[in-house]
């Protein structure tokens, strides 16, 4: 392939070797057109392909520049007639400066047939070949020679990082009998679904080792709903809160909210749900009936809020109505009429005569 300069290359030359502008090289691309006034040509004619500006060299007066073609990105054949050669010059405008062209040219075919790879030198005088600069395109090609040097260094660093991947536990999931071999980590499932629950692990001593999953929560300052996407702790916290709300007799255990009692039946304060009232049902007309936390025989001084004291009599009562005998006669309680006002006293017990039976 015969190289010449281009009307603008010729101008572009003159400039560099004056001293007036640096050397740029841009680009080069392929063209399968051919033309009878290359010097004339501002682009190749058919362009095919960019290829690669591979080095500029000096060899006493002469630079020769090397640019090598490869069909790895090739979609399409194509016979090469041109090479074009563009420069940017001190103005920012690039320029077509060298053509090349080869009126039988080169048969490039797909990378589907053949792997192909050409040089071309193109030799040409530039006062100074140091101030020649090129770029690389995004898309330029790794040649052979460049891969085949970082092969080995390539091949053991690949070793390297399979051997690191090799020292790491293996993970799996699915259920407990896949945790068959030393350095394993198991994410086990409930069987027969798709569901994990806990973690298992058997280590380089094939030991093994049980991890339970847990959730650290907060119990929510309000309750809000549950929500798809909420995680474990924000779930959990917004249970707790529903439950932390709940009054107590709000559960199935619990007493009904008004509970009537009985001799029988008699709940001791300690054992009744709060939040519920109860009742005394009796039978027995003129019956006073009061409860205390605690009862004493006898008397204490000074007397204890809610205490029932009391003292063993075979007498009857005044009424004379019940000629059964009192087992108990409760000390501290003071009888009142229904809305009469009295000034009340810390641990003595108040009870309402009702004019109505």
């Amino acid at each position: 392939m015969n190289f010449c300069l281009t009307t603008a290359g010729k101008e572009y030359m003159a400039k560099v070797n004056a001293g007036e502008m640096q050397m740029h090289l841009t680009r080069a691309v392929t063209g399968s057109g051919s033309s009878s006034s290359l010097e004339i040509l501002t682009n190749v004619v058919d362009e095919r392909q960019q290829i690669q500006l591979d080095e500029v060299k000096a060899q006493g007066e002469y630079t020769h520049i090397t640019c090598v073609l490869t069909n790895l990105e090739l979609n399409r054949e194509y016979v090469l007639r041109q090479i074009g050669l563009y420069a940017m010059d001190n103005m920012g405008v690039e320029k077509l400066i060298i053509i090349g062209q080869d009126k039988y040219g080169d048969r490039i075919p797909i990378l589907e047939e053949k792997e192909v790879e050409y040089q071309y030198n193109i030799g040409m005088r530039v006062s100074n070949a140091a101030e020649i600069t090129f770029d690389f395109s995004v898309n330029d090609f790794l040649r052979k020679k460049y891969f085949y040097e970082h092969l080995e260094e390539y091949e053991k660093y690949k070793n390297a990082i399979q051997n690191q991947f090799m020292a790491l536990p293996r993970v799996k999931v699915g259920e407990e009998k896949q945790l068959d071999r030393k350095d394993t980590i198991l994410m086990e499932l409930l069987k027969g679904t798709n569901r994990m629950y806990r973690i298992l692990k058997r280590d380089s001593e094939d030991q093994k080792h049980e991890y339970e999953l847990a959730a650290v929560f907060e119990t929510a300052l309000t309750r809000d709903d549950l929500q798809s996407g909420d995680t474990l702790a924000t779930l959990f916290g917004k249970v707790s809160k529903f439950f932390a709300d709940l009054k107590e007799n709000s559960f199935k255990e619990a007493d009904d909210p008004f509970v009537p009692m009985t001799v029988n039946t008699y709940k001791q304060p300690s054992s009744r749900t709060k939040g519920s009232s109860y009742g005394f049902i009796t039978a027995q007309r003129g019956l006073l009936i009061v409860f205390f936390d605690r009862f004493i025989k006898g008397m204490e001084d000074p007397a204890v809020d809610k205490t029932g004291y009391g003292i063993e009599s075979v007498k009857k009562t005044e009424l004379g109505a019940d000629d059964r005998p009192c087992k108990a006669v409760c000390n501290n309680v003071i009888c009142i009429k229904e809305g009469q006002e009295v000034e009340r006293q810390l641990g003595v017990a108040y009870a309402v005569i009702k004019e109505r039976r």
